[in-house]
C-alpha cells in the first residue's frame, strides 16, 4: 500500500507538477486547494505526510498547522511548510 501524502497549496500548476513527481515515485496524493480543504481531508484520510502551504484562501498554512498539531489524533503527522 502506497505512502499517502496530502498536498495543499492554491496555485493549481504547481499542485498538478508536484502531484505527478510524487505519483511517479508511488505516492499515493491527495489534494486541497485551500486551508479549510486541506484541514477537512488531513482530518478525514489521516495521511503519513502534509506538504503545506502558508499562505491560502480561508485559512492560513499556519492555523492549518496548529490545528492538527493541538489534537492527539493527528499531531504526529509530519508537515512540510511549502512556501
Amino acid at each position: 500500500m502506497p505512502k499517502k501524502i496530502l498536498l495543499v497549496d492554491d496555485e493549481p500548476d504547481l499542485v498538478d507538477m508536484v502531484k505527478i513527481r510524487l505519483e511517479a515515485s508511488d505516492y499515493e496524493v491527495i489534494t486541497a486547494y485551500d486551508g479549510q480543504e486541506g484541514l477537512d481531508k488531513a482530518r478525514k484520510s489521516s495521511p503519513d505526510l502534509i506538504i503545506l502551504d502558508l499562505m491560502l484562501p480561508k485559512m492560513d498554512g499556519y492555523k492549518v498547522c496548529g490545528l492538527l498539531k493541538a489534537d492527539t489524533r493527528y499531531n504526529k503527522i509530519p508537515i512540510i511548510m511549502f512556501t
